[in-house]
């Protein structure tokens, strides 16, 4: 962890820029994008009445549709040529209250065979409406358009969650994975997607906060959602154990995914108080962070350190009640995965400990699930460049029926 410290600190301005570029193996940086006003007439979702959470959601259950949409996908303000909807479904926090989540649906120009779904985490790593999927797919800011268009041009429909819930809670591995889950369900029960119930197959896959939806929601499948078909799960970049992530963060380059995910768990995890340690400073970060996506606090917070915004100098992650939430959030505590799992990884990931992904891979391995593991040179923002075609290339084969390959 020292040597991990050390290299943080001395990342340079070259490594945040590439950090902006290549967040996505589309390659197209957020910050880089810049919207024409006349175009970008989408309204933002805390005045979009579609996102509103109802008053009531009458005996409803998990992953049932609440309301729908057509809409048009667009990259630079400029359409794009696939049929779209959007839906609002069930789902619910940590504690199975229960809230509406938004997903885009969407289907491919041409299709062979009987119909297939992925679903496709962003990495969404935010605590904020602006950040999330469905609303970037319509302004023409998704970073992962690129890798979603790859699926459809398999002849997969697509479905991308915003699976961190209203309430951006970032980090929960329960309420990612239920945003993941409740998201299938609603897709194959859209009629307009064409799709085939629960008889459908369904893959997932996603990069680094979107590995997190894809890895846990594969877990918690067979006790959460066990009519759901899941052929395999291809989660990169994984953050295992976020404490390692944080501790490891806090003060070098990635400092503002401690700041903004020790905050999104709170929203979790109340029984934190992370509110009663901040400092009037830790206020201020909270209420800027809050309406920041990752590729703005990366930049903002880089090289700080949480004491600074801590009352009496405190790092959270000393705290028992906080270790208490880590330790229940970590990988592998969800359930045993039904489906097969393709895990990819860079070889020196800066951000996630490489370590924590191989012991995830050895305990799926003792509980007997099919685990292929690749790790790929390179850095946590390179590898996902590199291993997104394998993964589309496994999926291809958990669709086709091949038997799937294991380094278990």
């Amino acid at each position: 962890m020292r040597n991990f410290q050390k290299r943080s600190r001395t990342v340079t301005a070259a490594l945040l820029a590439s950090l902006l570029t290549v967040l996505s193996a589309g390659g197209v940086a957020h910050a880089d994008i810049v919207l024409d006003p006349a175009v970008n007439t989408v309204p933002h979702p805390l005045s979009d009445a579609f996102y509103a959470q109802p008053k009531s959601f009458g005996g409803k259950a998990a992953g049932e549709i609440l309301n729908s949409r057509q809409v048009t996908v667009t990259q630079l303000g400029v359409p794009v040529p696939f049929e779209a909807h959007q839906v609002q479904y069930v789902s619910t926090d940590t504690v199975g209250k229960a809230q509406a989540n938004v997903a885009t649906i969407l289907k491919p120009l041409n299709t062979t065979g009987a119909p297939k779904l992925v679903s496709y985490q962003t990495p969404i790593n935010s605590l904020s409406y602006s950040c999330d999927p469905s609303y970037r797919l319509r302004n023409g800011s998704e970073d992962e358009l690129r890798n979603i268009e790859t699926l459809l041009a398999q002849g997969w429909t697509v479905v991308v969650p915003d699976f961190l819930g209203p309430d951006h809670q970032w980090a929960a591995g329960y309420v990612e994975a239920k945003g993941t889950l409740d998201g299938i369900r609603a897709a194959i029960a859209f009629a307009p997607a064409g799709l085939s119930g629960t008889a459908t197959p369904v893959g997932l896959t996603g990069y680094s906060g979107g590995a997190r939806g894809t890895a846990y929601a594969n877990e918690l499948a067979g006790a959460y959602a066990p009519e759901l078909n899941i052929v395999g799960a291809a989660p990169g970049g994984l953050a295992v154990n976020v404490k390692d992530v944080f501790r490891g963060a806090n003060g070098g380059a990635f400092a503002g995914v401690y700041f903004a995910g020790l905050l999104g768990l709170d929203r979790a995890y109340p029984e934190m108080r992370i509110d009663s340690l901040l400092s009037a400073e830790g206020k201020k970060m909270k209420e800027d962070i809050g309406s920041m996506c990752i590729e703005e606090f990366i930049a903002t917070y880089a090289t700080q350190s949480i004491e600074s915004y801590t009352v009496d100098g405190i790092d959270p992650l000393n705290l028992a009640k906080v270790q208490s939430v880590m330790n229940e959030i970590e990988g592998g505590q969800y359930g045993r995965p039904n489906a097969p799992v393709h895990f990819y990884m860079a070889s020196h990931d800066e951000l996630v400990v490489p370590a924590n992904a191989d012991k995830l891979v050895q305990h799926y391995c003792e509980e007997g699930v099919k685990v292929q593991y690749i790790k790929y040179p390179g850095e946590h923002v390179t590898a996902q460049v590199t291993g997104f075609p394998g993964a589309v290339a496994w999926l291809a084969d958990r669709f086709a029926g091949k038997p799937a390959p294991s380094s278990c």
